[in-house]
């Protein structure tokens, strides 16, 4: 295992601003906006990173971590993600890849009732800023942004 290295260039501090898109829950909220702040840290041995990151919904602190980690000298990727508003049934595995060029992204499984949908997160890293990027995937549909965190450097 080893971390991803746009992550572990963009290990630190970020703040930056948060975006939650309920236009697809009933019924029919609109996109909500927060201040947030967001934290990567990797274990000594660059083995997976932990990203811990805040953001508010209607007055409220929510947080979430991120644990990721790349298989090997592959581009397959590793994540484990929890998050006080979105994630309440456990720890949601997903995978992907890390392409290399600063974006790393992974697609996990989730159910509601009966049906199976998708949860994507995707991390871009540059030298001087950091997006979030998470969607929700209908099990027969396409996907819709769910939330687009905007980070700079503390």
């Amino acid at each position: 295992m080893a971390v991803p290295k746009s992550i572990h260039a963009a290990k630190g501090l970020w703040r930056g601003k948060s975006k939650l898109n309920q236009s697809w829950l009933p019924p029919g909220k609109r996109v909500s906006e927060s201040n947030s702040s967001l934290h990567i840290d990797t274990d000594s041995l660059d083995t997976f990173a932990t990203i811990t990151y805040d953001w508010h919904y209607e007055g409220k602190r929510e947080e979430g971590t991120i644990i990721l980690a790349k298989q090997g000298k592959s581009n397959a990727v590793e994540i484990g993600w929890v998050d006080s508003w979105h994630e309440h049934d456990g720890v949601l595995h997903l995978k992907g890849e890390d392409s290399g060029t600063g974006s790393v992204k992974a697609r996990g499984l989730w159910s509601a009732g009966k049906e199976v949908w998708g949860w994507t997160i995707e991390l871009l890293a540059t030298a001087d800023s950091l997006t979030v990027k998470m969607e929700n995937v209908p099990p027969a549909g396409e996907p819709i942004w769910a939330v687009e965190g905007v980070y700079s450097r503390d």
